[in-house]
């Protein structure tokens, strides 16, 4: 599943291309195995990232707002064409597709992919704000405002990992930075979030959006402060190799709600419950 910092990279990469740009054509899909739905010319306005959402705020000809959301989960991707090229994936796989003068635009396997109304001076679809808790790369992010939703929402018997990776609480963290930041606070996956002080809990939340920022730019994904070659990451995808800091072997398992992949230190995040 992508991290946020994926769906920012994404959100950058698009603006240039789409705000301000009058579509040809816009099509999208409503469920699996339904054909593509046609909503003809439109105008592009905005393009904004929240947490693992996309949103495309658009206009029709007869200036009537509306929205595209797209979630990608672990499968789905947005490639660009040129006009007549063929496509890498079939067309049956196609979610979305925004044909532009000079290039099109297609969602390929979206997690989720919702196409509504938007309603005067929302720019936003209906309940994502239920859904989706700050996101830490908001620049308007209060990180002490997070710190203490998630201290008052989440379950104390609920281990952190799972914590961590509930878009609800805050948005962002993807299964690399859940290891990550575990890991650089020396905490064990599975610990209870009721056993998780203040300070810590600060200090994941912290390192989780140092790293967001970190990595909204070009190039591989970062959370070493002083990266190797082709060794960026502390923990993630290192099952059995030595800790970057003690030597340990890192260990591997799926856990969580949704069996996870997570990689940790038994050493520096020793305290498995």
């Amino acid at each position: 599943m992508p991290e946020g910092d994926t769906i920012h990279k994404l959100a950058a990469a698009l603006r240039p291309v789409l705000e301000g740009t009058a579509l040809c054509r816009v099509a999208t899909r409503a469920a699996r195995g339904d054909p593509l739905r046609e909503h003809g010319a439109m105008t592009a306005e905005g393009v904004q990232a929240r947490g693992k959402h996309l949103l495309l705020d658009l206009e029709a000809a007869d200036g009537r707002p509306w929205q595209l959301r797209s979630h990608l989960g672990m499968y789905g991707t947005w490639h660009q064409y040129a006009p007549g090229s063929a496509w890498h994936k079939p067309a049956s796989a196609a979610w979305a597709v925004l044909t532009l003068p000079d290039r099109v635009l297609v969602c390929f396997h979206p997690r989720e992919l919702q196409w509504c109304p938007r309603t005067a001076g929302a720019r936003d679809v209906p309940r994502l704000d239920a859904r989706v808790g700050p996101d830490l790369l908001d620049p308007a992010l209060d990180l002490d405002a997070v710190v203490a939703r998630v201290g008052a929402r989440a379950d104390p018997g609920r281990p952190i990992l799972d914590v961590l990776l509930d878009q609800s609480l805050a948005a962002g963290i993807g299964n690399i930075y859940k290891s990550e930041v575990l890991f650089l606070q020396g905490c064990h996956p599975l610990r209870p979030a009721g056993e998780v002080t203040e300070a810590m809990l600060a200090g994941l939340y912290r390192e989780a959006e140092r790293l967001l920022r970190r990595n909204v730019k070009p190039g591989p994904r970062i959370t070493r402060e002083r990266a190797e070659e082709e060794a960026f990451l502390y923990v993630y995808g290192r099952r059995g190799e030595p800790c970057h800091r003690c030597g340990a072997p890192i260990e591997f398992a799926r856990l969580g709600e949704h069996l996870r992949s997570t990689y940790w230190c038994p050493s520096c995040q020793a305290g498995n419950p």
